[in-house]
């Protein structure tokens, strides 16, 4: 089984842990622990994230 660590929160999660979320019309997957997007269906949506998270993905 894959594990990941959340980037924000640095929970270990696995791959079915995961939850899925559509955002401005993208699937997402968030971490259940923060709420923090994780991975987004396309690059694109990276325009129309909130300020909290364009300051993560322009790290």
């Amino acid at each position: 089984m894959i594990r990941i660590v959340c980037p924000f929160c640095h929970a270990p999660l696995g791959a079915n842990e995961l939850e899925m979320a559509t955002f401005d019309g993208h699937a997402c997957l968030v971490c259940p622990v923060c709420d923090n997007l994780l991975v987004t269906e396309n690059t694109s949506a990276n325009a129309s994230l909130s300020s909290q998270h364009e300051d993560v993905v322009d790290a």
